[in-house]
Order: C-alpha cells, then sequence, then structure tokens
C-alpha cells in the first residue's frame, strides 16, 4: 500500500434514522457518554496513527461546525463541505481525492461516523500485508438477515462479488455485512467528479476488491435511535460487570466513560434504573427508562420502552 495515509469520517448524511431529536442534534453529534460520536472517530483515528484527517460535511454542517470548534481534538482536521448537494459516499471519496493536496494518491481510511468498528493499527497492517495488491479492503461483519442488514457475496478467496439486498436474502440467513469502514487505494481510482455511490465508482466488483471479518464484539453500532440507545447500555453493562472490553478500555481513556458514574449495569448518573444521564446536571427528579441528552426531561410520556430527551424533546424507543 502506497505510503501516504489518510483517514475520512464520514459526516455528511441525514440522520434520518435518529428520529425527531435527530432533526435538531446532528447525529454525528450524539453523545456516546461524554464525547459525541464525531469527536471519538477522530480520536479513534489518531490513535491508529493518523494524522491527516478529513470529515466531508452536508446537513446541518454549521451546527456541526459550531460545536466542534476550539476542541483540541479537531485541531488539525480538514473539513471538507459538500454543496449545493450531497455527494454520497463515493462522491465523498472523490472529492477528497480530487483535493489539491491529495491528487489521487495514497491509501485511504474510510471511517462510518456512526458505527466504530474496533482493531489497531497492527491488525490494520496485517491486513494490508495479506493483499498488498488490492484495490481495496472491505471491513465486514458476520449478521443474521433477520436484522435488516444487505449481505456481501464474497468467494472462496476473500474476493468481494457483490451485494444482495435485504429484501432478497431468506431470514435467519447469517452472512456478511459491509461495516461501513475500509481501506481504498486512491491511485486505482479513475476520477469521477459529483455524486455517486460507493459500490459504483470506489468499490466494485470487477476491481481488486476484498473482505476482511472484524469480530463479533468488535462492532459498535450507533446508526438508528434504537441501536444507539442498546449500544449505550451495552457498554453500561459490560462496564459494570468490568469486562474486558478494548472499546470501553477507549472510552475511558479519552474520558467518554467515566466508571465513578456507572451506577449500575442500567444507570449512569442517575438515581433510576434504566437511565443514562448525559445533560451534565442533576436530574430534578428520579426517572426510570431514560435517556437524557441535554437539557430537563420535564414530564415524560408513559413508554413501555426507553424515552431519549433533548430540550424538551421526548422520543420513546420501544
Amino acid at each position: 500500500m502506497p505510503a501516504k495515509r489518510l483517514a475520512l469520517v464520514l459526516a455528511a448524511g441525514f440522520g434520518t434514522r435518529m428520529g425527531e431529536i435527530g432533526k435538531q442534534l446532528p447525529k454525528v453529534l450524539w453523545p456516546v457518554f461524554e464525547k459525541s460520536i464525531l469527536e471519538l472517530q477522530v480520536l479513534f483515528a489518531r490513535s491508529l496513527g493518523y494524522d491527516t484527517i478529513y470529515v466531508n460535511l452536508h446537513h446541518q454542517r454549521a451546527e456541526i461546525l459550531r460545536r466542534t470548534q476550539g476542541l483540541e481534538s479537531f485541531a488539525g482536521v480538514r473539513w471538507l463541505i459538500e454543496e449545493p448537494e450531497i455527494l454520497d459516499i463515493g462522491g465523498a471519496v472523490h472529492n477528497l481525492a480530487a483535493q489539491p493536496e491529495v491528487g489521487y494518491s495514497g491509501e485511504l481510511l474510510i471511517l462510518n461516523a456512526d458505527q466504530f468498528i474496533w482493531f489497531t493499527a497492527a491488525q490494520l497492517e496485517s491486513w494490508r500485508r495479506r493483499h498488498p495488491d488490492a484495490d481495496a479492503l472491505l471491513l465486514g461483519w458476520n449478521v443474521n438477515s433477520s436484522d435488516g442488514y444487505n449481505m456481501l457475496v464474497v468467494d472462496a478467496d476473500r474476493r468481494f462479488r457483490g451485494i444482495t439486498p435485504n429484501a432478497e436474502v431468506p431470514r435467519d440467513t447469517i452472512g456478511v455485512t459491509y461495516t461501513g469502514n475500509s481501506l481504498v487505494r486512491l491511485d486505482r481510482l479513475a476520477p469521477r467528479p459529483g455524486a455517486s455511490k460507493f459500490f459504483d465508482t470506489v468499490c466494485t466488483a470487477s476491481g481488486e476488491v476484498y473482505v476482511e471479518n472484524v469480530p463479533a464484539d468488535a462492532y459498535w453500532d450507533f446508526g438508528t435511535a434504537k441501536r444507539y440507545v442498546d449500544s449505550l447500555f451495552r457498554i453500561l453493562e459490560l462496564s459494570h460487570l468490568k469486562a474486558e472490553s478494548p472499546f470501553l478500555e477507549f472510552l475511558t481513556e479519552q474520558s467518554a466513560l467515566r466508571p465513578q458514574k456507572v451506577r449500575s449495569r442500567t444507570s449512569y448518573d442517575a438515581v433510576g434504573e434504566n437511565c443514562i444521564n448525559l445533560s451534565g446536571a442533576p436530574l430534578p427528579r428520579a426517572g426510570d427508562g431514560l435517556v437524557v441528552l441535554e437539557g430537563d426531561p420535564g414530564a415524560r410520556a408513559s413508554s413501555a420502552g426507553v424515552t431519549i430527551c433533548y430540550r424538551g424533546v421526548q422520543q420513546p424507543v420501544s
């Protein structure tokens, strides 16, 4: 792989799967306890040895720039503003590759902002050595088709051959999905301006594209309101049990997770059970089944599941 190594955090999406709160708070700014998803992705890229980090923006870009301005973690980050239209992932890669300082050269690590795939710099290097002549390397994860994921078609040599939409996969089938993280040789790409799909203009089934799987416990999904809540409570449970987890160690090292605030396997900085308080202020009343992002949750509607609260907006998540 080329010596020049760049990282791109994809943060231009519309966040529609985050519900009503996602219309006010950009998905990449949702907190994983004490730090935002976006800040943690940048810190993760740095932990892998990347100094040149790009973040693409489109939807709610002014709010993202406002909230990240002045934070030490974002020093030196290069922002790529997509306007007037969002470029999709393929277009985002080509937009970065076409920057004068890049010039379609080097290796690009792509990180999907709302999903953390835990691996180390050593693991990344081992994948490079295993596929030294690859155009790209996709990181995959074994999933059940009943959970709604599309499936990668991979041959016996781990070469990527295509994608099967979820609707075409029988229920309860175990297969490999694309995690959103990949390594791409920019010098192997044919320049393509404007919006385009990742699997049309970056990683095609006809190219030298390979797939490497990450372990099941290495994948942390914050991509929908429900998966976000489930991941927070999963982190709490593992922390309470003092279970070994590289991702939790990373969160603690980066001051994103403060063990002294873990009151139980379902409570963080709150009196009530099944309650996570990320508002930075004591809750005025005990409550159960709450994830408070910001502001006083106020009187909440009855819900059998969990209610996410943000500046007076209450969003039930079943």
